[in-house]
């Protein structure tokens, strides 16, 4: 046992809940005070500046979640009993989201208004342009099931490894095509750390040092950092069996940002 794997004590169960905690923690963020603070409806006694250091730190707090969720991705992927679901599910909860998504993040018109029917008219200019994480976690998924198909079919029919290379470009590019087309949360940003996280698997450090070189590239997720030394942790295990509270894990999203709605909704509607 190496010095390093005596510290991997980390499965993923507890990656998901801690990626979750700091979801909810920059969603909060940005569906409550950033609106709050634009609409001129905060009467404290900090100042802008002040606001402006606590919006952007706690921000920064949620810049771990999203690596995690494309870490635990490929990992599931690689150990699932049925990709097929794994798709299904990410494509169904993607679509229960995404009007909170586009409620909590898009809008500009009746943003206090708990008539969700109403919001949604008075933003339609602006809603449904964008796609929430749900159809970026997809293509990745997708991305990375087609270059598996892809390596299977190659070396079964032994073709020429430039042929394998050659398929897999292809398959990351019309992926991250997609991705750039709906305008999904993290589009091609996130299909390619989901592809660096997967193509180099079999090196377990170098995955993630690479992985958080590409990502630290997009404005402020330099701050992703603690996450990426989370992963380092990672102990290979899923943890304890869940059984059907694995959706748990996958309600969350839409029934946080229906919370953040809401109570945004009662407190300054």
């Amino acid at each position: 046992m190496s010095e390093l794997s005596r510290f991997q004590k980390i499965n993923g169960n507890t990656l998901k809940i801690i990626a979750c905690i700091t979801m909810l923690i920059d969603h909060i963020t940005a569906g409550i005070m950033f609106p709050v603070v634009r609409s001129g409806l905060y009467t404290g006694d900090l100042t802008i500046d002040q606001l402006n250091f606590i919006y952007m730190f706690l921000r920064g707090v949620g810049r771990t979640a999203f690596p995690i969720f494309c870490f635990l991705l490929v990992e599931g992927f690689m150990h699932t009993r049925s990709r097929l679901r794994y798709a299904l599910s990410l494509l169904l909860f993607g679509i229960i989201s995404e009007i909170p998504f586009d409620l909590i993040f898009f809008s500009e018109e009746e943003i206090f208004n708990i008539n969700i029917v109403e919001a949604l008219e008075a933003n339609s200019y602006l809603l449904m342009d964008q796609c929430n994480v749900y159809f970026t976690l997809l293509l990745g998924l997708l991305v990375i099931w087609g270059m598996d198909v892809a390596y299977s079919f190659c070396k079964e029919k032994n073709l020429h490894i430039v042929i394998s290379w050659l398929a897999y470009i292809v398959i990351a590019l019309l992926g991250c095509g997609i991705a750039y087309k709906i305008n999904s949360d993290y589009d091609v940003w996130g299909v390619v750390l989901i592809l660096i996280f997967y193509l180099l698997r079999k090196y377990e450090f170098i995955r993630i040092l690479a992985g958080y070189f590409f990502i630290s590239q997009l404005g402020i997720e330099y701050w992703a950092f603690p996450g990426f030394i989370l992963m380092a942790l990672y102990s290979h295990k899923r943890g304890r069996n869940l059984g059907n509270l694995k959706y748990f894990f996958y309600v969350f999203y839409p029934v946080h940002l229906t919370l953040i709605y809401i109570i945004r909704c009662l407190i300054w509607g």
